[in-house]
């Protein structure tokens, strides 16, 4: 593909949404996130907008939100999840949107705001206030998400080894691709990352260990490789457990993390 067509596409798709949006009473805000924001986009980053709209048209907007992108020119598809307020639409050549719907009643200055904001539409300066208002806040580490992340990462590598056993290997390789996430959100508690999404941009972020350790994990779908890759892995989950407990002393018991990983290890 040609990065150049592909970098005109959607700055001509922006400035098309930005001119739609804007042009409508109910509109109060219009700003980009994401790696456009942030600096950091190459041909084949995708449009993260915010939309923010009165509360009383919110509701319009979201039920229509599959409907709007197909005015706009090389609108492809849609994707999207119900009861959510925002869709991912695909345009040619090959250009990604993805828009949510802020209800201005909602809105709240939060840590994600500090992470790079361009505001495109602001009349009444509400994106601005709401950005300069967000700059003291920081992301805090929060010792329930970590509790969750420890249970659903021992979680994975033992079914891992049930799945393999029983000869249900396609579903073990997507428990093990499971598993590997875990170890990269682990990685990033413990070296303090802000949180910025956490399956992105991998190669960049990644203790050089972990990441040479993931290289490794993928394997054909035979039963022993399966299991040897998790064990493998396993191995620095059990490191990153320590290093969890010790930064953030965990209320749950060492011990029992410590047996879970060993009762796989030492099989």
């Amino acid at each position: 593909m040609n990065t150049d067509i592909l970098i005109r596409a959607r700055e001509n798709l922006l400035r098309e949404v930005a001119a739609y949006f804007s042009a409508d009473s109910a509109v109060l805000g219009i700003f980009l996130g994401g790696s456009l924001a942030a600096g950091t986009a190459d041909a084949f980053s995708d449009i993260d907008l915010r939309v923010v709209v009165t509360s009383e048209e919110h509701e319009r907007f979201v039920a229509n939100r599959l409907e709007i992108p197909k005015q706009w020119s090389g609108f492809l598809f849609n994707e999207w999840m119900e009861g959510t307020q925002h869709c991912v639409s695909h345009f040619r050549p090959f250009v990604k949107l993805d828009i949510f719907y802020r209800n201005q009643s909602s809105l709240c200055p939060s840590p994600w705001y500090t992470l790079g904001t361009t505001i495109l539409y602001d009349p009444k300066r509400i994106a601005r206030n709401l950005v300069e208002e967000s700059q003291p806040f920081t992301f805090e580490p929060d010792k329930k998400k970590i509790d969750w992340l420890v249970s659903k990462g021992l979680a994975a590598a033992h079914e891992v080894y049930r799945r393999a056993e029983r000869g249900q290997l396609m579903y073990a390789q997507n428990l093990l691709e499971e598993f590997r996430l875990y170890l990269v959100q682990a990685d990033d508690w413990i070296n303090q990352r802000t949180p910025t999404g956490f399956i992105l941009k991998l190669e960049e972020r990644l203790t050089p260990s972990l990441r040479e350790a993931l290289k490794g994990s993928y394997v054909a779908s035979d039963a022993c490789a399966i299991k040897a890759a998790m064990l493998s892995l396993l191995a620095h989950y059990r490191e990153q457990i320590i290093a969890l407990h010790r930064a953030y002393d965990l209320s749950r018991p060492l011990e029992n993390d410590l047996y879970a990983v060993g009762v796989l290890l030492e099989s």
